[in-house]
């Protein structure tokens, strides 16, 4: 049965309450953000897909198919959406959970993997929907002295190794396939390499871990060992987000950013200059709170504002990166 959605129309054509950061060498300037968007029509935008209305969505993550994973406030709940059969999926209650909230969500062959804020746990689900399990208690992890509040999520495709941001402890962890700590890395601060309520993270497609630093205003790099590679803007270059929310990176190094705050989801190039800040056309109230990279060359969105999700096609042929890599 062929579901009903609210959709925008297929159109080929392009048309051109945070907290105040800490002190620190990356400054946020909302001018900078302003002075460069460009509004983009999406390919197609959903809220409602039959009995499916999403309230607050706050994460989402494809897979190789093409199918969307939704993680969504209100209420709380996971969804997916694939376009191609124009199917939608509200997925089953996890069991014995009643403080369920999904903070973010991943994908990995069969299985989908959500963060369960309240009850600080890594719960996994089977990707037609099928409650699974809870994986990880995040209690019994084994990191000294510290109580592990989970936010972010990203799973690698590769190796199955998981990644969680810490938003309490100011710190990424990063686990093996076993679930076992394989290396935590991070404190407060706003120098290089240090994090202020890391939000987001996500594995890149050469193996680093990005982290959006949210209230230092920027984008972190590391090695899966916790080493500190670089920073999206440079050490005393005013950054044009506020408080990113995820940070990915596509195939060629470009660097894409949702931003509810700024209103924007910024695209850097590869060696880290601005190319655009990006807003739906229409003009609108845009709190983007997550972006995902699918293998077609298109990006999606999760809007709070509108509480809409979004496809748009990532324009390869847009700016110029005048940065180079070291």
């Amino acid at each position: 049965m062929r579901v009903v959605i609210s959709i925008v129309p297929l159109i080929a054509a392009l048309a051109c309450a945070s907290s105040t950061p800490p002190a620190g060498e990356i400054k946020s300037d909302p001018a900078a953000a302003s002075a460069a968007t460009d509004t983009l029509t999406p390919l197609w935008a959903m809220r409602t897909c039959e009995r499916v209305t999403f309230g607050a969505p706050a994460a989402l993550c494809v897979d190789f198919g093409g199918t969307v994973y939704v993680a969504d406030g209100s209420p709380p709940r996971l969804a997916s959406y694939t376009e191609s059969s124009e199917r939608c999926v509200e997925f089953q209650a996890p069991d014995d959970t009643p403080a369920f909230r999904p903070s973010d969500v991943a994908v990995r062959g069969f299985f989908v993997y959500a963060v369960d804020e309240p009850d600080r746990s890594l719960l996994r689900w089977d990707a037609s929907g099928s409650w699974r399990d809870v994986l990880l208690n995040f209690e019994d992890l084994t990191v000294p002295g510290r109580r592990i509040s989970p936010y972010g999520l990203d799973v690698e495709a590769s190796s199955g190794r998981v990644a969680v941001t810490d938003i309490e402890n100011h710190q990424i962890i990063l686990l093996d396939s076993y679930l076992d700590v394989d290396v935590a890395f991070g404190n407060y601060g706003a120098f290089a390499g240090q994090l202020d309520t890391p939000l987001g993270v996500s594995f890149t497609p050469r193996g680093e871990l990005l982290v959006a630093d949210s209230r230092n205003a920027r984008v972190q790099f590391f090695s899966d060992a916790g080493t500190f590679r670089r920073a999206i803007p440079e050490d005393g270059v005013a950054s044009p987000m506020r408080q990113p929310r995820r940070a990915v990176a596509t195939e060629d190094g470009r660097v894409l950013v949702a931003d509810p705050a700024a209103g924007r989801v910024f695209e850097f190039a590869p060696g880290g200059a601005l190319m655009r800040a990006i807003a739906p056309a229409g003009g609108a109230r845009f709190e983007p709170t997550d972006v995902a990279v699918a293998r077609d060359g298109r990006f999606y969105v999760t809007d709070a504002a509108s509480q809409t999700l979004y496809a748009f096609t990532i324009d390869t042929a847009s700016g110029t990166d005048t940065t180079k890599e070291q």
